[in-house]
C-alpha cells in the first residue's frame, strides 16, 4: 500500500482541494491482490487505489470512452513479420500505466482511506491524472 501512494504522490495525482459547489465527487477504494509464485507460495501483497466510476455519468462527467484492444490476428502478423526478419521482441509491463495519463476534465474524487486528511468532510482530491477505476482512463493513456 506504501508504493501505490507513493508513486500517485511522486507522479502529482492529485491535490487536495475543497469540494466546489454543484461538483459531483466520486468515490475511491482500496483494492487488494495476492501475487503467488509459481509453486503457489505467496510472492507479495499488491493494493491499488481505484476511483468508483460506475458514478460517472455520460456528457456530463466524460465525453467518451476508449478501449485498447488488439485483434489477434493482427498480433500474429506483427509477430510472423517480425521473425521473418530476425527482429528481436520484447515484453514490458509498466507499472502504474494510467497514472502517466493527463486528465483533461474536472474530476473530484473522494479521499482514499487511510489518507492524512479524511478526517475532514469537505477535503477531496482534485485529479490531475488519471487513475484506474474512471471512464476516461484508457484514453487518456
Amino acid at each position: 500500500m506504501v508504493d501505490e501512494f507513493h508513486a500517485l504522490n511522486e507522479n502529482k495525482t492529485w491535490s487536495v482541494v475543497r469540494i466546489p459547489k454543484g461538483k459531483k465527487v466520486v468515490g475511491s477504494r482500496l483494492v487488494y491482490k495476492t501475487k503467488f509464485h509459481s509453486d503457489g507460495s505467496v510472492d507479495r501483497h499488491k493494493t491499488r487505489l481505484v476511483a468508483r466510476g460506475f458514478t460517472q455519468t455520460y456528457e456530463v462527467d466524460y465525453k467518451e470512452t476508449f478501449a485498447h484492444v488488439a485483434k489477434m490476428s493482427t498480433v500474429g502478423v506483427l509477430l510472423s513479420v517480425a521473425v521473418n526478419h530476425s527482429w528481436p521482441l520484447y515484453q514490458m509491463d509498466v507499472k502504474n500505466v494510467f497514472l502517466h495519463g493527463d486528465l483533461e476534465e474536472e474530476v473530484y474524487m473522494k479521499l482514499p482511506p487511510g489518507h492524512s486528511q479524511s478526517h475532514d468532510p469537505d477535503a477531496v482530491c482534485r485529479l490531475h491524472k488519471v487513475i484506474y477505476g474512471l471512464k476516461q482512463s484508457p484514453r487518456a493513456w
